[in-house]
């Protein structure tokens, strides 16, 4: 956040740290923010409220926003060109504090920000907070680089090991948690060994190839379930990406597919399990994995087609027949338990405060004791879980229901991602039958066309057979009632009417689960598969619910367990039911999460005893001078400090940052031609690899390099590559099987293309942002500034020539490369002749004595004579008449065309 005064009104910027493919997940965050500083009471004092800086606003909107005051909340990378530009100004900032501080990068656009208000204000504050230890896990020397970027000189670190935290954790009021382990079943079991196989398999391949064989000697089968698997997968296959043959590039292909199934297995049900399995193993050559003939996969495929369904034999006349297997996931009964578990708890305290109420006596033994024995499996697990609680949007009843009112239960379900929400939604309003038939029903109809396609004629016999058994589903699920889910509503045995309020939502957005719990208040959350984020998301909602922290509680088997007592008479217990398979991969992630959080504290408190550095206040740069520096104007000129302007949208980016720091001037300004301004004659366009692909095949890199050409004396083209990272514009497979002339389909022959077309277009290979800082240092020296105003000034002159001559034709691209072919056409004198004829008819009209004022004599003579020469005798003109037809379209209309005096 970024905290200044103006006219006596404290105001209050966050800094979002993330990607900028994020940015809206990013608002959303500062919205939760935003919202819950209004409810603080600590934030009453604010003579203006939080609000959100977003991308909708506007450059005035912002100044505007920034010279009333109050609290803001803005990104970044929106901030950097507010202050380069002035309208915010560093030394009326009181102070900056740094959200998710893990994530300031050297070059982003956040470290940025903290430098510029480093540099014109020495007496505001910086506070940067992270709340994932475990990311400085992976470099000792990466604490120190946030701690640089950020300018802090100290640190702070508070584990659950500290006392103050321990001290606010506990209380006497306790959320009641339940762990329930379940045995994964038999064939699941041997699904998971199986797919753990086929992945080591994989590696082992992957690990024969000499390209990978060093970085990849680390990595095995375990390792695999983690989530920084893919990371680390990655950092070994990027630099050699290019040298890999399509075998190795075909088994990582492979790896991430196998990788989904482990996923699948656990989160989704059996039909859904064999649906993607039968999708990833394909039949074509091409596209099937190869693992598929090994026999752990046949092994696989055989459990996998096994739960859902098997070909049977009439005993009396050998009839195949289909049974289908309706197999539920095995957490869902669990969960159903836990809903009705619940529903009894809260009528039981809900009828209990009735009678406490009417009594008017409150004694804590007469609330009834629980029976989460019955639950608990037979294990000696210590998951841990604290309660918290956030700002209260509302309250809870605290007058007992009627006969007459509804009992409305809340319960809450995190669910692991969008698919696992979905399913249990469908199962919940459904029910467990009538969800798996819908899905056995879409199977069999999807599945049966492709076998009855397929050679063999057990195989077409299968798709039969699926097909009838896809009619007779279809029957069945008309039979079931519509109703049968747990959110029907329901009659207590005291008569009393029961609809519980059921919702299912995921763990993946940040901050918005703890906030869902504030808005439901649920009775009890139900947390799908172990997540150390859903663990702590309870423990902030339950903390802030008692307005006190709460303690710390680990379940026991043999401990005793008692309901607890309405605290004030308006907060009623919370259960909490933690589901996770044993012996599972889910079980074996989440112990390595809690290992790796263990390890970032430890990693950060050792730092921090032996930290004895002192962070230096930044010094604005000043490139060097030159010494052969002349007189007059021009030294006038270098005497100022370099500028270059800057197109707004490149500051996502990390180029205008390394720029700054090479003591350039960096102004942003919205330009319509080229992304940088070096001078009054050097305009650079940048791209990267992959924009350089896409802008060749859409053709709009050939338009801005007309558009540079035409308003630039110096164009420059700046492809940006990372050294880490190998690429090739065309692989040399598919150079060894062609034709050595380049075609104009191909990434290199458009790239030559654009050569040839545009002789006056420089191009640039950089490696990294500071090779390109540099090389711009090299360009500007002894050239005159650039003129923002002028660079962002060409549309609109190009705007008013439009408007005051209607008439005026647009580009004709393909009579100019006719042109361009005809002999003594050279790049200086074509766009004055083509002004001067007006279209390529209007050359024939010309007398020698004008094209040789317009061209000089030699070139006037050569086309002078190609255009009065006999077609049957000139053979370079059939050449030329080809290269017109090549271009598409007739003569007469190329003839016709006209020649614009824009090119």
């Amino acid at each position: 956040m970024v905290l200044w005064k103006a006219c006596c009104d404290h105001k209050l910027v966050w800094l979002f740290l993330g990607k900028a493919l994020e940015f809206s997940r990013l608002e959303e965050e500062a919205e939760l923010l935003a919202k819950r500083a209004s409810e603080d009471p600590l934030w009453a004092g604010l003579v203006s409220s939080l609000s959100v800086i977003g991308a909708d606003f506007g450059t005035k909107d912002r100044a505007a926003a920034f010279a009333c005051g109050g609290g803001f909340i803005a990104n970044a990378r929106l901030l950097v060109p507010d202050i380069l530009s002035g309208r915010l100004n560093p030394e009326s900032i009181d102070g900056v504090f740094v959200n998710h501080a893990h994530q300031v990068a050297e070059l982003s656009a956040d470290a940025f920000v903290l430098r510029l208000f480093r540099l014109r204000n020495t007496r505001g504050f910086i506070r940067a907070i992270s709340d994932m230890p475990d990311s400085f896990t992976r470099s000792h020397v990466q604490l120190e680089k946030v701690m640089q970027r950020c300018f802090l000189n100290d640190l702070e670190v508070w584990p659950r090991i500290r006392k103050e935290v321990q001290n606010s954790l506990k209380q006497e009021s306790q959320p009641e948690v339940v762990q329930i382990t379940l045995e994964l079943p038999k064939q699941m079991l041997e699904l998971q060994r199986h797919i753990l196989n086929i992945v080591q398999s994989t590696l082992a391949e992957l690990k024969k190839d000499p390209n990978l064989e060093l970085g990849l000697s680390t990595l095995d089968a375990k390792d695999s379930v983690s989530a920084a698997f893919e990371v680390e997968l990655r950092q070994v296959l990027d630099p050699a990406w290019q040298n890999l043959g399509p075998f190795a590039r075909r088994l990582v292909n492979d790896l991430n597919r196998v990788r989904r199934l482990l996923t699948e297995l656990l989160r989704g049900d059996a039909v859904d399990f064999l649906r993607l399995l039968d999708t990833l193993c394909g039949k074509e050559a091409q596209t099937a994995p190869v693992w598929l003939h090994s026999p752990d996969a046949q092994a696989m495929l055989a459990f996998a087609k096994g739960r859902v369904y098997e070909i049977c034999r009439s005993q009396h006349d050998s009839t195949p027949f289909l049974r289908k297997k309706l197999e539920p996931h095995a957490k869902w009964s669990k969960i159903l338990d836990a809903i009705d578990r619940t529903i009894s708890k809260v009528a039981a305290a809900e009828k209990l405060f009735e009678k406490t109420a009417a009594s008017g006596v409150g004694d804590e033994n007469n609330f009834p004791h629980s029976d989460m024995e019955t639950l608990i499996d037979e294990s000696d697990s210590d998951v841990e879980i604290v309660g918290v609680k956030t700002v209260k949007n509302k309250k809870r009843r605290t007058v007992p229901p009627s006969a007459s009112e509804v009992l409305e239960p809340r319960i809450l379900i995190i669910a692991p991602d969008d698919r696992s929400r979905r399913q249990l939604s469908t199962f919940l309003h459904r029910g467990a039958e009538a969800t798996l038939l819908d899905n056995l029903g879409s199977y069999f109809r999807d599945r049966a066309p492709r076998l009855r396609q397929e050679s063999g004629l057990s195989i077409v016999r299968e798709g039969a057979l699926m097909a009838q058994e896809a009619d007779a589903a279809a029957q069945e699920l008309e039979k079931i009632r519509p109703d049968g889910g747990a959110l029907r509503l329901r009659e207590l045995p005291d008569g009393r009417p029961c609809h519980p309020r059921i919702d299912v939502v995921t763990e993946d957005a940040e901050g918005q689960l703890e906030v869902h719990m504030e808005e439901m208040q649920p009775h009890a959350v139900v947390v799908f598969e172990p997540s150390l984020h859903a663990i702590r998301a309870v423990e902030v909602y339950y903390a802030t619910l008692h307005w006190r922290a709460s303690a710390c509680v680990k379940l026991e088997p043999e401990a005793s367990q008692e309901e607890v007592p309405l605290l004030g008479g308006d907060i009623s217990p919370l259960h909490v039911y933690l589901l996770a398979f044993d012996d599972s991969i889910e079980n074996h992630r989440y112990q390595q999460s809690l290992v790796s959080e263990s390890q970032g504290i430890d990693s950060i408190i050792k730092f921090r005893q032996h930290m004895t550095w002192r962070v230096d206040l930044p010094v604005e740069a000043t490139p060097a001078e030159s010494s052969r520096r002349g007189g007059g104007a021009r030294a006038l000129q270098a005497m100022a400090k370099p500028r270059v302007v800057v197109d707004m949208r490149e500051f996502r980016s990390t180029l205008p940052f390394m720029l700054h720091l090479r003591g350039l001037v960096v102004e942003p300004v919205t330009i319509p031609v080229g992304d940088y301004i070096l001078s009054r004659d050097i305009c650079v366009e940048r791209k990267a690899i992959v924009d350089l692909v896409q802008s060749l095949s859409s053709g709009r890199l050939y338009q801005q390099a007309q558009n540079m050409c035409r308003h630039y004396g110096n164009p420059m083209l700046l492809v940006e590559f990372d050294p880490a990272k190998g690429f090739i514009l065309q692989s040399s497979y598919a150079i060894a099987r062609r034709e050595i002339e380049v075609g104009t389909k191909d990434l290199l022959g458009k790239l030559s293309l654009l050569v040839l077309h545009f002789p006056k277009l420089r191009i640039m290979w950089s490696p990294s942002p500071r090779f390109t800082a540099d090389f711009f240092m090299k360009l500007k020296e002894g050239r005159y500034q650039p003129d923002s105003k002028a660079a962002a000034q060409i549309d609109a002159e190009d705007l008013e020539e439009d408007t005051e001559g209607a008439h005026k034709t647009q580009s004709n691209s393909a009579a100019f490369e006719v042109l361009r072919k005809l002999p003594g056409i050279t790049p200086k004198n074509m766009h004055v002749l083509a002004r001067r004829a007006g279209n390529l008819a209007g050359l024939l009209d010309l007398s020698l004595g004008e094209l040789g004022e317009i061209m000089g004599d030699a070139n006037a003579n050569q086309l002078h004579s190609f255009l009065r020469a006999s077609s049957q005798t000139a053979a370079t003109q059939d050449r030329g008449l080809e290269d017109v037809g090549a271009a598409g379209g007739t003569q007469e209309q190329y003839l016709s065309a006209d020649l614009p005096e824009d090119q």
